[in-house]
């Protein structure tokens, strides 16, 4: 009998020593080709690509098992504008801050700058929002 709250998890599967050793390897394998991306493209994506990524994402454990979050995909452009214009006013005022020259000092070989054009030409954006209220009967 499973605790009081509790799910039995049924799909559960052991996997061998050894093959858990290979999945293991196959992922760090994978994973460490991760690369952080300044470059975007502009190509069209299948909408549902994105939202495959984005269902295993809401899988991840969160705290109580809340998953705190909610994901938007956008693709209307006059509302990628809209977030590109305030993401750029943010940006210019973190770059025209006295109190970030060092972070700033540190980015320079980025070559990253407060102009976003990006969030107009990329086929979707993923906005992600933080539930600050629980949904809980109290």
């Amino acid at each position: 009998m499973p605790e009081k709250g509790f799910l039995p998890l049924t799909d559960y599967r052991e996997y061998p020593v050894e093959e858990m050793k290979q999945r293991s390897s196959e992922f760090y394998t994978e994973m460490k080709r991760r690369r952080t991306v300044r470059q975007f493209s502009y190509r069209p994506v299948p909408r549902d690509i994105i939202e495959n990524c984005l269902c295993t994402a809401s899988t991840a454990p969160s705290g109580a098992n809340m998953q705190p979050w909610s994901f938007v995909i956008v693709s209307d452009y006059a509302v990628k504008r809209q977030i590109r214009s305030a993401a750029e006013k943010v940006e210019r005022e973190f770059y025209e801050g006295d109190s970030t020259r060092t972070w700033v000092k540190a980015l320079d070989h980025l070559g990253t700058d407060q102009n976003k054009p990006f969030l107009e030409t990329a086929p979707y954006l993923i906005v992600i929002f933080s539930q600050l209220h629980g949904f809980l009967p109290d």
